[in-house]
């Protein structure tokens, strides 16, 4: 079996890993790995035709800034998928890619069939493009369990195979103790600073991020600070850490390796008091480590103006909306502002309870206590692909 599996960003690498290793885990059957994709995917066995960061771009009008790179990688990526003529395309999020992919693959190539994980958020904005992409998705892996009706009532096929955070494990005593001693830390409350996994979010928010923790670290001197960078774009994460706390851990796989690495952000996602994170499904991971949060990000002002207008929720942090309350506190857009945000994290950090409770009731609709999300995705793949076939 072939399997052609696109994945543009950090996490979008983390559920193309736990998918393959859920496949390894239900068949047998010989599997190659190929399409593009980060280290996660990498070591698990796929061949990645390009970088994976190169399609790490976010918003309206970054994404028209980097068209003439991406136009060529998106046609080198449809001539690969035409010349592997894999079993079936596996696309993860990066809709604005992927889809593009899809859609033209579709058009050339009916007999592949094509399998988007991670629904796109119709229940958010743009609810018609569950329609409109009923004509080159031939089924959707959905990770929370509200969506597949909205897929079902415009004739795709959607399974919920639950959320792979509530298979991961936090970090163990041994971990934790090992890295305060490295880092010298005893008693002090740890601040994560989660500033985003593309370079268009860093340069964005890192600055006002940094305003932000300055104010914090003034108010809470003996705070320290923890910023995990990702292994993509850690080396240009150093080029604008001059805008953080002078003290700040910048934890990166250049200075331990990535296995380490990887066990260390672990440990800052589980002993950290309190975080000041991007928007996305990082809130997921610092949910599943009790973490209380609060959320700030930003735009190019033509992508804000014009997703502000499109935007059918009063949130979009995925606790809140799985929950229905508001209790994660979110400075998005105009409300971006460093003064906002420390007055939300000394609030958050004084009495954090709210949102614990929060977190629990997350793991518990993600589907904490049934079969590992990364089997049920494996399965759905599987079953389809066999009934596909006699379409």
């Amino acid at each position: 079996m072939k399997i052609f599996i696109i994945a543009g960003e950090d996490s979008g690498d983390k559920l193309g890993s736990a998918i393959i290793d859920g496949l390894k885990e239900v068949t047998d059957t010989p599997t190659k790995f190929v399409g593009i994709g980060g280290n996660g995917m990498k070591s698990r066995g796929l061949y990645s035709i390009f970088p994976m960061s190169e399609l790490s771009v976010m918003g309206l009008v970054e994404i028209a800034f980097q068209y003439k790179n991406l136009k060529k990688r998106l046609n080198q990526t449809i001539s690969s998928i035409l010349d592997e003529k894999p079993d079936v395309l596996l696309t993860i999020d990066a809709p604005e890619f992927c889809f593009r992919v899809a859609k033209k693959i579709k058009s050339l190539n009916k007999n592949i069939p094509i399998i988007h994980y991670v629904a796109p958020s119709v229940w958010a904005w743009r609810p018609n493009r569950a329609e409109k992409i009923s004509n080159f998705i031939d089924h959707v892996l959905a990770l929370f369990p509200f969506e597949p009706q909205y897929f079902h009532d415009v004739g795709i096929s959607c399974d919920f195979v639950g959320h792979p955070i509530v298979s991961e494990t936090t970090a163990d005593e041994d971990s934790v103790n090992e890295f305060k001693k490295v880092y010298a830390l005893e008693n002090e409350p740890i601040i994560l600073c989660l500033p985003g996994s593309r370079r268009s979010e860093i340069d964005r928010l890192m600055p006002t991020f940094g305003k932000t923790l300055e104010k914090f670290s003034n108010a809470l001197p003996e705070a320290r600070f923890v910023l995990p960078s990702t292994p993509d774009v850690y080396e240009y994460t150093k080029t604008v850490l001059g805008c953080m706390p002078k003290d700040i851990i910048f934890l990166t796989p250049e200075k331990f390796g990535v296995e380490k690495y990887l066990e260390f952000k672990k440990v800052s996602f589980k002993i950290s008091h309190l975080a000041l994170a991007a928007s996305g499904t990082v809130c997921l991971e610092l949910a599943a480590n009790d973490t209380p949060m609060v959320i700030g990000y930003d735009m190019n002002f033509l992508s804000r103006q014009i997703i502000s207008f499109m935007l059918k929720t009063d949130t979009v942090n995925l606790v809140n909306l799985i929950t229905g309350n508001r209790n994660i506190p979110e400075c998005i857009g105009s409300n971006f502002k460093s003064e906002k945000l420390f007055l939300e994290m000394i609030r958050v950090y004084s009495n954090g309870q709210n949102q614990n409770k929060d977190f629990k009731t997350t793991m518990d609709l993600l589907g904490i206590s049934k079969e590992a999300p990364n089997v049920r995705a494996a399965n759905s793949l599987l079953s389809f692909c066999k009934n596909f076939k006699t379409i």
